[in-house]
């Protein structure tokens, strides 16, 4: 997609029930005189929340009329916003709704980031990949705090062997194990150490429940060649995530704290991405990413490694 690089990319919000739909809409302001210049949200739909999901369920109006208070246009359906905006940005917190949401607005042929946890299935984020690709829409994605200052500053694609990560994984109705805030370390290990293989793949996955359901939830992905991830966390959220990464040179370690100011490297991001006509994370970890936290869920209930290659890969 091409846009004028002078005039700010008009960006629609699709489901408004998570804290990012205002916080996305402060950050741009008007475009120019924002904290992240070059995009301003312009319009939103607010979604459907779900009854069986109190964050959406209890959200939802309130996030509405922020964004509304902001000066964003409330559309009565998803298309329309995608009519009325040069992007879409998914923000739904209910992953659950990402796939239809996704495949309502990606025929619009315009770009589409996904917020966080892309699907919940290889064969949901499989199928809106395929989507994007028929209808020429510029996928973006991945957690905020990979594209944080702190984790950019330290981050060794290519040379990193291994990772040790600290952060929360408190879970949701419908998201659990990683699912829910578990992604994000999972993303920031792929970010570091690269995708995990594909359905002939032997990277593994072996997690550790905690037998208190407060206590802490233990993970390690190993890759073929010797290449680790090691991350734990309690189910109580925190603002903090932690990590070390490892090289054959040196360690370097980082500290992320969440809140506003986490978003400005992603959303920095997306904008630069559009006008690259980029994505912003390759297929492959997108996909790896899902797999990954499949893998983990998987072992968690049974115990026992679980392997990419047993996760089913779509054709």
């Amino acid at each position: 997609m091409s846009t004028d690089s002078a005039a700010p990319i008009r960006f629609g919000l699709i489901g408004v029930d998570s804290p990012h739909a205002p916080s996305f809409t402060r950050l741009f302001g008007n475009g120019f005189d924002g904290v992240v210049p070059g995009g301003t949200v312009t319009h939103a739909w607010k979604g459907v929340p779900a009854s069986d999901f109190p964050l959406s369920r209890d959200r939802n109006d309130d996030f509405a009329a922020q964004v509304a208070a902001l000066g964003v246009t409330l559309c009565d359906s998803p298309e329309a916003v995608a009519e009325a905006c040069d992007a879409l940005l998914i923000v739904a917190a209910d992953t659950r709704t990402h796939p239809e949401y996704f495949r309502r607005v990606v025929e619009f042929g315009k770009p589409i980031y996904v917020d966080t946890r892309f699907a919940l299935s290889l064969t949901e984020a499989k199928h809106m990949l395929d989507l994007a690709g028929t209808s020429g829409s510029l996928v973006l994605t991945g957690s905020p705090k990979r594209f944080t200052p702190e984790f950019r500053a330290v981050q060794s694609r290519g040379s990193a062997r291994r990772i040790s990560l600290t952060g929360p994984m408190p879970t949701q109705p419908g998201h659990p194990g990683l699912t829910w805030y578990g992604v994000h370390l999972i993303d920031l290990a792929v970010a570091s150490l690269g995708p995990a293989a594909g359905p002939s793949g032997t990277v593994t996955v072996h997690s550790h429940k905690p037998a208190n359901p407060a206590g802490t939830t233990d993970v390690t992905i190993g890759w073929e060649d010797g290449r680790e991830a090691t991350f734990s966390g309690k189910a109580a959220w925190s603002p903090l995530t932690s990590g070390t990464i490892k090289t054959n040179e040196r360690t370097k370690s980082f500290s992320i704290e969440a809140g506003p100011e986490m978003l400005t490297g992603l959303l920095t991001n997306i904008v630069e991405s559009i006008r690259a006509d980029t994505p912003n994370l390759p297929a492959d970890e997108v996909l790896s990413i899902v797999a990954l936290i499949e893998a983990a869920n998987r072992s968690i209930d049974s115990g026992t490694p679980v392997t990419t290659g047993d996760i089913r890969w779509p054709c």
